[in-house]
């Protein structure tokens, strides 16, 4: 690997999300969803009902408090997610799915199929696991 500039692993990494992005936006146009507001829906969709709060949001994306709320904003205009005070702590809020994000939980699931092989379809299978697990291991995260 050559080390100017151009080859450092966080440069890469940065134009490969930026790259990655390009290839979803035009996959959630027909929903009318960012990436970020659909990354939030699936967060959403995979937790138990009624028990995400803001900071947990705030903490696996490693997004800002006002990063967040922005985005719960424009999904709350939308009709997909509500904030409901947090029954447990009255000085947080925990964020609800709507029904009309449950009616439409298969379709934007499907899209995010579409976007994984949009993002990885230069990748063979093999290259998909251990691209996933070296990104798991630079993030600390056991695998």
């Amino acid at each position: 690997m050559d080390t100017n500039n151009t080859d450092k692993i966080a440069i890469l990494i940065k134009k490969a999300a930026l790259e990655a992005e390009k290839a979803q936006m035009p996959i959630l146009q027909s929903c009318d969803l960012s990436v970020a507001q659909y990354k939030i829906l699936k967060y959403l969709y995979g937790a138990s009902p009624d028990t995400v709060r803001i900071v947990d949001l705030e903490a696996y994306y490693s997004m800002t408090h006002p990063a967040v709320i922005d985005i719960l904003k424009v999904l709350e205009k939308k009709g997909y997610t509500r904030r409901i005070v947090n029954p447990e702590d009255a000085r947080s809020k925990i964020v609800s799915l709507t029904e009309k994000a449950y009616a439409q939980r298969r379709e934007l699931e499907a899209l995010g199929d579409q976007m994984e092989t949009a993002v990885t379809r230069n990748l063979s299978p093999a290259e998909k696991v251990e691209l996933a697990s070296l990104l798991h291991r630079m993030m600390g995260e056991q695998v």
